[in-house]
């Protein structure tokens, strides 16, 4: 049940939400209205927008719209790897803060599909008393990782509300995370791939 007294922090894995909305809907994602509907009314202790650097000519814009929506930023840099493989990816610190603030919080909101999270949602409810819930889309969420959460919103649910057109011309290089798809798992390799259209507000 949700109450105006209830202390919310919202984390956001923005390259698995970014990869979701481009590989089903072929779009990009409203981070502004997912966070105006996560708080719902609530108290917003913090809200983070978790990224990687990987220096796209676009980048700074796109990070600029999600400081102005209200997030706090984490950034770390792409890894790249000796043969050229890059990574990037952020389910550690993702999962090392949620815990570190969960004594501030009531509800602790993950806006990813990610299955590796599960232990982290089973965690915060045992043992730090949290309810949790997921925002994500539901064709690249696991479906254990639904389960688990006290509260799944579908954001393909409402695609005008939670997605945005694709803004032509624009270059990302953004690295590609893990995806589950109908609870199993469904590796992508974590490259940087520069020919996808980048998306910012």
């Amino acid at each position: 049940m949700k109450t105006t007294e209830q202390r919310v922090g919202v984390f956001v894995d923005v390259a698995n939400m970014y990869y979701s909305a481009k590989n089903i809907h072929g779009t990009r994602v409203n981070f502004g209205k997912i966070l105006e509907d996560a708080a719902a009314d609530r108290h917003l202790v913090r809200a983070l927008a978790y990224v990687i650097k990987a220096d796209s000519p676009d980048e700074q814009k796109f990070f600029e719209a999600l400081d102005k929506q209200g997030f706090e930023l984490k950034t770390k840099d792409l890894q790249v790897f000796p043969g050229g493989a890059k990574k990037g990816d952020w389910d550690v610190g993702i999962t090392v803060d949620a815990i570190k603030m969960a004594h501030r919080l009531d509800t602790v909101i993950l806006v990813t599909g990610d299955g590796d999270y599960i232990p982290l949602v089973r965690y915060l409810q045992e043992a730090k008393g949290c309810r949790v819930e997921v925002m994500a889309f539901q064709e690249s969420t696991s479906m254990k990782l639904r389960e688990a959460a006290d509260v799944f919103t579908d954001l393909s649910g409402d695609k005008k509300k939670y997605l945005l057109p694709i803004r032509p011309g624009l270059r990302p290089s953004i690295p590609r995370p893990r995806f589950l798809s109908r609870g199993q798992r469904s590796y992508q390799p974590e490259i940087n791939t520069p020919s996808e259209p980048h998306h910012h507000e």
